[in-house]
């Protein structure tokens, strides 16, 4: 595997524009992004419970990676397990997903039937109708549960088409791959510490085990997911550019 290259602020215009005008739009609210995201990155390794997870986030800053990235990342991945009960959920038993779209869309096409010869249906007085009554516009409800219907075979498309099993999973690629991405190499020991950490495995997740994932699901997720890693580095170059 070649070493990756960082992209050049220079190649980024596009990137450096869009980074702007958020600043820009949040510095006339008061905001300094800036600040606030090197504060928060300051927190998140702070808030690391071991030193060695403390250190291993210093020496990958150190190797290359920016600060502000690495805690998002360590942010999303310790997240990432409070949507392992909804991701089950969409991509559990195909015929329990089959009949609840099922179930969705005939409840959809059923208020629809009822409701669409209605004055105002779909309209900005429906809305203020209903909201009088504090409850749901009807047209919004079938947009509601059609969103749904879409929601559980986008889910299982993801599954399917790009074979993540869970969030982590995803969420360990994009960390794996933004470091060696920022950095030019995968340095496993550092972020075996920081995934063993957060995962609670501690004492059981080392160099050899983030080594032998990699081997098992790296280039898996890499065909699927590296658009993510890249977006992530070439946004991380443009903010090195202006801290």
């Amino acid at each position: 595997m070649s070493k990756p290259e960082k992209p050049k602020v220079e190649d980024l215009a596009a990137e450096v524009a869009a980074w702007n005008a958020y600043r820009e739009i949040r510095q006339a609210h008061g905001l300094d992004v800036v600040r606030l995201f090197a504060r928060i990155s300051d927190e998140v390794r702070q808030g690391l419970l071991s030193p060695g997870a403390r250190e291993d986030f210093a020496n990958l800053c150190n190797a290359g990676c920016l600060p502000q990235g690495l805690a998002a990342l360590v942010l999303l991945l310790r997240k990432a397990p409070t949507l392992e009960k909804f991701w089950n959920a969409m991509v559990g038993n195909p015929e329990n997903r089959r009949k609840a779209m099922e179930s969705l869309e005939n409840a959809a096409q059923t208020l629809e039937a009822l409701h669409a010869d209605a004055p105002n249906y779909g309209t900005a007085a429906e809305d203020e109708q209903f909201a009088r009554l504090e409850r749901i516009p009807i047209s919004r409800l079938v947009a509601e549960l059609r969103f749904h219907v879409e929601l559980i075979n986008i889910a299982q498309l993801i599954k399917k088409d790009t074979e993540a099993r869970t969030p982590t999973e995803v969420a360990r690629y994009v960390l794996t791959g933004y470091v060696r991405g920022m950095t030019g190499r995968f340095h496993d020991e550092s972020v075996s510490g920081l995934v063993g950490e957060i995962s609670m495995e501690a004492d059981d997740y080392n160099e050899v085990a983030q080594r032998m994932w990699r081997a098992r699901n790296y280039k898996r997720l890499e065909a699927h997911y590296s658009w993510i890693v890249e977006f992530l580095i070439s946004m991380s170059v443009v903010m090195e550019h202006t801290t």
